[in-house]
């Protein structure tokens, strides 16, 4: 696993978040947006994300044919992405050992917490580009209205949460879709897999994430490798379905319908739920995959509704997460998005 320039948080598990110190070397930087802190919910406190300045995203040759499922062509491509937003700033150093991140998420998560108000203050305006991993896949045939999907996956999984199983696999959506005539762009997010891996708190905030989806929600309308594209259709996992969120409170209809899966506006679970993810920190975790799988069985598989195959895949393509993205994660009411919207939570969830 590459490392990042500031702290970044691994999940261990397929939902357990993993602290880590960043040194790879610096590429262009994300996007800017501000988060306010509403102190106003004594269980939670919730981040209101003001996006503030949108610029053009720079596009980079593909760099070819990838691994293709038997219904489409895909294509991975490595973005440079140009964005300009508010992050907040953070005043929390990276914890230093295990003890110190245990710690952290106790007083974080406890009924009574106020760590979030503590230490996020202020606004921190960004103008920077990064450097996204993305993957176009189209299928054979395209429907009529010529549809493509943004897939944004959650905390813990990179981009391969779409593509579980593999070829012909039931838990594979890419393969689905493009046998339903959609075609596809899965990323890594900022921070994940083989996008570029910034400072972990100060840069990879929930703020900057939603910016970088917002470009690639552009660049799929601009003839992305000469494919042309009548709708974009954004869907999301989890954190994926915040950042989605975040897309709609700002940009209202960009994209022309969105649907959130593992999602719920209720945040009366957060907190607990995060207590249960098993946080570690990467670099001083298991070397080969961070840590063990039963807080991936915990947090995302009811037992005797998954094949076990696929929890150890899970386990095998788990990536990380950062202070700078659990302490700003949230989204505004999106008042001006009148497009369709379809939630999708599982009753065991």
């Amino acid at each position: 696993m590459s490392e990042h320039h500031g702290t970044t948080f691994q999940m261990p598990t397929m939902s357990k978040l993993n602290l880590k110190t960043v040194l790879q070397p610096a590429i262009p930087k994300p996007s800017v947006l501000s988060l306010r802190v509403d102190t106003t919910s004594p269980s939670y406190s919730r981040l209101i994300i003001s996006l503030v300045i949108l610029a053009t995203a720079v596009i980079a040759a593909p760099h070819g044919p990838s691994s293709s499922p038997l219904s489409g062509k895909c294509t991975e491509t490595l973005l440079p992405v140009h964005v300009s937003a508010v992050n907040r700033i953070i005043k929390l150093d990276s914890p230093h050992n295990q003890q110190e991140l245990t710690d952290f998420v106790t007083r974080w998560t406890s009924a009574t917490s106020n760590v979030t108000a503590e230490v996020v203050q202020g606004d921190a305006p960004i103008n920077a580009t990064y450097n996204i991993w993305t993957q176009l896949c189209v299928p054979a045939a395209q429907e009529a209205s010529k549809t493509v999907e943004l897939a944004i996956h959650g905390v813990g999984p990179d981009h391969s949460y779409w593509t579980l199983g593999g070829r012909g696999s039931k838990y594979n959506y890419v393969d689905a879709a493009l046998k339903a005539g959609r075609a596809v762009l899965v990323y890594d997010r900022l921070g994940v897999g083989k996008s570029e891996k910034p400072d972990g708190i100060a840069e990879v905030q929930t703020a900057t994430e939603i910016e970088i989806a917002v470009q690639l929600a552009k660049y799929l309308r601009a003839n992305p490798q000469g494919y042309q594209f009548s709708r974009v259709i954004g869907i999301g996992h989890s954190y994926g379905s915040v950042q989605l969120v975040g897309v709609a409170g700002k940009y209202g209809n960009l994209l022309d319908a969105t649907i959130l899966t593992g999602f719920s506006t209720s945040d009366q679970f957060v907190l607990p739920a995060l207590a249960t993810f098993g946080w570690a920190i990467a670099s001083l975790n298991n070397p080969k995959r961070f840590a063990d799988i039963s807080n991936i069985q915990q947090n995302f598989f009811r037992f005797g509704n998954y094949d076990p195959a696929i929890l150890q895949e899970v386990e095998a393509t788990k990536w990380t997460a950062t202070l700078g993205e659990l302490l700003t994660q949230g989204a505004p009411p999106a008042p001006n998005y009148t497009n369709p919207v379809l939630v999708v939570t599982g009753d065991k969830d």
